[in-house]
């Protein structure tokens, strides 16, 4: 909680040096100066306005703390404390350790930086960055009602800290619209050939009416419709996918309309896939993980890349990324790709533990565990582990089959140190 520390010298400024009795006739003086230090990132403008000070206006005690208040009611500030001589009132302000990034869950608004300029117009002291409650999330909220109010929608925005947005499961201050539901609209098709138009109507059927998500929904149609062509093997398709204005308002929800438009490029086969020869890893590693998926499992292109980031992972490289650069022959209707591999740092195991078993099953499963601190990290390893285990001990074995197991596998990208624990849950027993 912000903690408000003024000292006396204030009052007896802003009251001045003279007898009781002309004390109470006197007016509020105004300080010559107003201060703020322990803030950088802001103007001392910026201050004095969320501060709500006003030119020249005259200040009581009471409007000092008042002042002080307003500040620490953003929630920016985890303390404030204010002091004065006869020239200067200075306000020294520490800032928030814990501030979170924005998410929009479904409100119909463009993030970017229009959206940001936006709110750091009407809240000067907004940086991208918001604390878990006070007075700037309130104004924030009232802010996208009255923007989406300008779109024709009435809605109530509601602000809470959420974990789990994202791949690293940041923490954010998330905006959701309570009521009505927010719910993908229409979808309008456009470049669909006759060949390829009851698919693509099938999969229109399938999203229409799921929930609309801000960051993620059009994304979500671009990868959809590129599955599916690329699955007939139009292989150079190229997909637009953009909300349409007006949304379809109603009682029941907001419904957001979409247009993609397709660019279907013709049907290609897969030709060669060029192996970097700086890759960090073999391209024989690649094909032995390649033979262990199914046949007729997955796209060809998609199943290489998937054995790639498996070979990478086997060897530590967590952070690996790799680009297929394809080359596009029109005569022969055949792509070749160019593979572009990065792997990253490698990580090593920092350590592993057993959570939930017992003494004497922890005591073989360490016996069993071969791969040491320090050594490169095995993803592989890891994922196998228990069934290499059951083939070393016949107690084990019987033992893990009455257990269900799990495992986190948590990297440090700071240290590239990972730690693994394993955790072992009793299996409810089967119904006879």
């Amino acid at each position: 909680m912000t903690r408000l520390s003024p000292t006396l010298a204030i009052a007896l400024l802003l009251l001045g040096a003279l007898p009781c009795q002309a004390q109470k006739k006197a007016p509020p003086a105004v300080p010559r100066a107003i201060r703020f230090l322990g803030a950088p990132q802001y103007t001392q403008q910026e201050l004095l306005a969320a501060a709500g000070f006003k030119p020249d206006a005259p200040l009581t005690p009471r409007d000092v703390k008042d002042r002080a208040k307003q500040l620490s009611d953003t929630g920016l500030f985890q303390e404030i404390k204010f002091a004065s001589d006869r020239k200067t009132l200075t306000f020294t302000l520490t800032p928030a350790t814990q501030l979170f990034p924005m998410h929009l869950d479904n409100l119909p608004l463009t993030p970017g930086r229009d959206l940001e300029a936006t709110l750091r117009d009407r809240f000067p002291l907004y940086r991208g960055l918001l604390p878990a409650s006070g007075v700037l999330l309130d104004g924030i909220c009232r802010q996208f009602e009255a923007m989406l109010a300008a779109k024709g929608l009435k809605a109530t925005v509601k602000a809470a800290l959420t974990s789990g947005i994202g791949p690293q499961k940041i923490t954010a201050v998330n905006f959701t619209i309570a009521a009505p539901p927010v719910r993908i609209g229409r979808i309008q098709l456009a470049g669909v050939s006759p060949a390829m138009q009851a698919r693509a109507v099938l999969l229109v059927t399938g999203q229409t009416g799921n929930d609309f998500d801000t960051q993620n929904t059009a994304i979500g149609l671009h990868h959809a419709f590129e599955d599916l062509y690329q699955d007939e093997g139009y292989a150079a398709v190229q997909i637009d996918v953009a909300p349409v204005d007006p949304p379809i308002v109603s009682d029941q929800s907001i419904d957001i309309p979409f247009a993609v438009t397709i660019r279907e490029g013709g049907i290609y086969k897969l030709g060669a896939i060029d192996f970097p020869a700086t890759a960090p890893v073999a391209r024989a590693d690649v094909q032995k993980i390649l033979a262990k998926y199914p046949a007729n499992s997955g796209r060809p292109l998609e199943l290489y890349l998937l054995a790639v980031r498996d070979a990478c992972h086997a060897i530590g490289y967590l952070d690996s990324s790799t680009l297929a650069h394809p080359a596009f022959n029109e005569a022969t209707h055949i792509v070749n790709y160019t593979l572009e591999i990065t792997p990253g740092d490698q990580y090593h195991l920092a350590s592993v533990k057993f959570d939930g078993a017992t003494d004497a099953m922890a005591a073989k499963l360490k016996l069993a565990w071969k791969l040491a601190p320090g050594a490169v990290f095995d993803e592989s390893y890891v994922a196998n582990f228990s069934a290499l285990a059951q083939k070393k001990d016949k107690a084990l074995a019987k033992w893990l089959q009455t257990v269900i197991t799990t495992y986190d596998v948590k990297p440090d990208p700071a240290t590239h140190q990972v730690n693994c624990t394993f955790h072992f849950a009793k299996a409810a027993p089967s119904p006879r």
